[in-house]
């Protein structure tokens, strides 16, 4: 027979890694290659600075990321997030991808990635961007950039990556589990 403590451990397990890692996936959501992390510290610092000593609740931490989010993040045009903490802060749905990729040549030399990614077993209205790197010749993790799905649905893109002469080893998506995902 389960005991109240029983059960709060069953709730701790669930929340605090879920917790933990929707501020991850903010993070990486937040992330450009200019100023990296800066302006998910800001946020953070800026949630700080107005929630020390006071009660603080989902809906605040949601209210200051909408007014430090970048314009990529906003997937319905009204500079909300709505849509993010429905799925991933209120809602359980695990979205699946899948990511075809290959990479050829431009007449100029430059790495051409062409690429199909994939998003299944979520409603019609879940969003999300998913970021897309590629190991390069020597190893190091270069982030492409974030393409945004929307219900079960595919986007397929040739990108030419001017300026990139060697074939990177392979492309990627949600190398540093940017997204929650059932895959």
């Amino acid at each position: 027979m389960a005991n109240s403590r029983e059960g709060y451990e069953n709730y701790r397990r669930l929340v605090y890694p879920k917790g933990a890692y929707v501020l991850h996936m903010v993070r990486q959501m937040m992330w450009d290659r200019q100023n990296v992390d800066e302006r998910f510290k800001e946020t953070m610092r800026d949630f700080v600075a107005t929630y020390t000593g006071k009660v603080a609740t989902t809906e605040d931490f949601k209210a200051m990321v909408e007014k430090h989010m970048s314009a990529e993040m906003d997937l319905q045009g009204n500079r909300k997030m709505d849509w993010f903490f429905r799925e991933y802060v209120y809602g359980t749905a695990l979205p699946s991808y899948s990511f075809d990729s290959s990479f050829e040549k431009a007449p100029s030399g430059d790495v051409v990635l062409k690429f199909k990614l994939t998003q299944s077993g979520v409603d019609k209205n879940f969003g999300m961007l998913v970021p897309i790197y590629l190991e390069m010749p020597n190893g190091a993790i270069v982030r492409v950039g974030s393409p945004r799905l929307i219900g079960n649905s595919n986007v397929e893109q040739t990108i030419t990556l001017t300026g990139l002469k060697d074939t990177p080893r392979r492309a990627m998506i949600n190398y540093y589990d940017d997204v929650l995902a059932a895959n």
